[in-house]
């Protein structure tokens, strides 16, 4: 029960730090999305430890994080 509600925190704190208050049009997307998918990355990484805690999990994990955070990301930067 500790390992879900761990992860959970974790997801819910990394989607907090990746928006940009200050994010104006003449700031560039790509880099925004950039530090999204790095975060979800590390995000995806812990949970993956806690989770399986083994180097496979890891990997998932990092992986799988990275991809649901750059993509919803990208998602909000172009559907304005």
């Amino acid at each position: 029960m500790k390992n879900i509600i761990f992860v959970s925190l974790v997801f819910v704190i990394a989607t907090g730090c990746s928006t940009n208050p200050y994010n104006t049009p003449t700031n560039h997307k790509g880099m925004a999305i950039t530090q999204s998918a790095a975060i979800g990355a590390v995000g995806g990484a812990a949970a993956g430890v806690i989770i399986g805690d083994n180097r496979k999990s890891t990997l998932i994990g990092a992986g799988l994080g990275a991809l649901i955070m750059g993509g919803s990301k990208a998602y909000q930067e172009y559907s304005e």
